[in-house]
């Protein structure tokens, strides 16, 4: 994981790759990574620790509660929380969509995950961080605060709406105490930047 655009961004950085590849140790080592940095004293860090050499485990919890094969227990999708028809691929979907081409992002058709998914709305916020930091240390700092208005926006219209449920429904289902402290921290940090 790179540094260099700040604590927020290594933040999103930190939580998204845990949402893309919860088994990569890649994803284990950005979030180890990001709490030595910020949050040395977080419990997190001594439970993500223990899955550094082999972070596998933290896939199958995932999985089962985010993904399937059976009933979806946590649902990592803006529009099942805000669509009131519990559905994916919604008009919220497209919404969400619509906003991230407001920087010029557009989705990797490969990922298979719809603009909604709880990865992909984190990335957009790490992406628009990373772009701030990089505006604000060339100088540009009018760019910088339209960018942060832009993260701003999008939280008071999308992420900030269902982040709170999607956290709480992790910290009901997880198994591994992983996951339940990671929905914590991911919750703390959301309403951080939600004020």
């Amino acid at each position: 994981m790179t540094t260099q655009y700040g604590p927020t961004a290594n933040a999103y950085y930190a939580f998204k790759s845990m949402m893309y590849a919860p088994s990569a140790k890649e994803s284990i080592a950005s979030l180890v990574a990001y709490l030595q940095a910020e949050k040395p004293q977080s419990p997190l860090l001594e439970e993500a620790l223990k899955y550094v050499a082999d972070p596998s485990e933290l896939e199958y919890d995932f999985n089962r509660m985010c993904i399937g094969p059976y009933k979806l227990l946590v649902a990592p999708y803006e529009s099942v929380y805000l669509s009131g028809n519990h559905m994916v691929n919604t008009k919220e979907t497209a919404a969400v969509a619509d906003f991230y081409q407001q920087i010029g992002l557009t989705l990797d058709e490969k990922q298979g995950e719809p603009a909604d998914y709880i990865g992909n709305e984190l990335e957009f916020l790490y992406c628009v961080h990373a772009l701030a930091s990089e505006q604000k240390a060339a100088g540009n700092v009018e760019n910088a605060a339209e960018l942060q208005l832009i993260a701003n926006e999008f939280m008071q219209a999308h992420l900030g709406l269902w982040y709170v449920r999607f956290c709480e429904g992790m910290q009901a289902h997880a198994t591994l105490a992983f996951w339940r402290l990671l929905a914590t921290e991911l919750h703390d940090f959301i309403t951080d930047q939600v004020q």
